[in-house]
């Protein structure tokens, strides 16, 4: 695996903050001359493009390390993917746990569960974290669905995880619980990622509590915001299919990508210092259509194989645009559609009705259920 050289060359000037701008190379061997980059490292160079590799089994995150990953993305669903690729591995977490559970109920263990499991990828990034000075390296955790709508949960629960490595990254629903949380751990000056993320509407009021929070504390803690381009698309077709709607996949799946490029739009117009994660990717297009300056995208480890291995032209696509007809579609036939790329169309308090917020509200929830399962088998 080659060497990781992180350099903080400028400070750039966006609107009236100073930021700094950094220089990634990774380099194979001893110099970049002994092979040519990666795809990735090439995408991250042209456009600044990031890399997260998520919910990876440990083929993925030695992948990620070598193709150019800058972080790792988990979410409660994170042990449902280990079952399937490393069993072996869940059972002796799950057993490692059930030594000391003492009178802890179900769900605080299947908790334990994943963080033991996200402590992995945290040692494994933890050099590229300390080489780019906290830039990069980062692992993300995310806390139980059921507890998603308590404030104080969600702030005691990122304690323990704080706990976990300084590259963590902590995950808050865009709710208004969650916004409320994210405002504090910017002020403490804790990194953190906006989940759960469908709209333009959810992704400013995510932005603005970042904002806020930076306001509240001297430092710079990072902080990235989801749009879930590949998950939207499955929600409208399950809303297609409810309402008997017809609709072409071809159309249907320009969707995703242009609710991800409307909030990229807000990100650039504002100078949001929140940028745009892409997550939920379901084919390689949600990453070579959303490359561009700033952009961060999530992908399994299997994405980001076929990439590497098809390495594709390195171009940025993210200010490009669906066809005027498809996008009239959309908007004609999916009033979720609207709410997704409309400012003012979802208020803050129905953020957590949203019809994909519940549906991935509800695949989480599955997700923990799956463990606790796993811990009753093995008990």
């Amino acid at each position: 695996m080659g060497r990781l050289l992180v350099v903080c060359v400028v400070l750039r000037v966006r609107g009236d903050r100073v930021r700094s701008h950094w220089n990634l190379e990774v380099v194979v061997g001893l110099n970049r001359g002994d092979k040519e980059m990666s795809y990735f490292h090439e995408v991250h160079e042209q456009f600044d493009t990031e890399l997260w590799v998520n919910n990876p089994a440990l083929p993925g995150i030695e992948l990620g390390l070598t193709a150019g990953a800058v972080g790792i993305a988990s979410n409660p669903r994170y042990i449902a993917t280990l079952l399937q690729a490393e069993p072996e591995f869940v059972h002796a977490t799950v057993d490692e746990v059930l030594e000391h559970a003492g009178t802890k109920d179900e769900q605080q263990l299947a908790m334990e569960v994943i963080q033991k499991a996200v402590s992995r990828p945290l040692k494994m990034f933890h050099a590229l974290y300390r080489e780019s000075c906290g830039r990069y390296g980062h692992v993300a955790i995310q806390g139980t669905p059921f507890r998603n709508d308590n404030l104080t949960a969600l702030l005691d629960e990122a304690e323990r995880f704080r706990n976990l490595g300084e590259n963590v990254i902590i995950k808050q629903p865009a709710t208004v619980e969650g916004a409320q949380a994210l405002e504090e751990l910017t002020a403490r000056g804790w990194s953190t990622i906006g989940t759960m993320s469908f709209s333009v509407d959810q992704y400013i009021h995510m932005a603005e509590a970042h904002r806020r929070g930076l306001q509240r504390t001297t430092k710079k803690p990072r902080c990235l915001i989801t749009m879930l381009p590949g998950m939207f698309d499955e929600y409208l077709a399950e809303d297609a299919a409810r309402r008997g709607v017809e609709v072409s996949d071809e159309v249907r799946c320009q969707a995703g990508l242009c609710t991800a490029r409307a909030a990229y739009k807000v990100y650039r117009e504002r100078n949001y210092e929140a940028s745009i994660l892409s997550g939920g990717a379901r084919s390689t297009s949600h990453w070579t259509e959303l490359v561009g300056p700033g952009m961060a995208v999530t992908l399994s480890g299997k994405l980001t194989e076929t990439l590497v291995r098809e390495s594709p032209r390195v171009e940025s696509r993210i200010e490009s645009s669906a066809p005027r007809e498809v996008i009239e579609q959309l908007r004609q036939k999916f009033p979720d559609f609207v709410k997704a790329c409309d400012e003012g169309s979802v208020v803050p308090e129905n953020f957590r009705s949203y019809g994909p917020v519940v549906r991935f509200q509800n695949s989480l929830v599955d997700g923990l259920e799956i463990i606790i399962s796993e811990i009753r088998t093995r008990r």
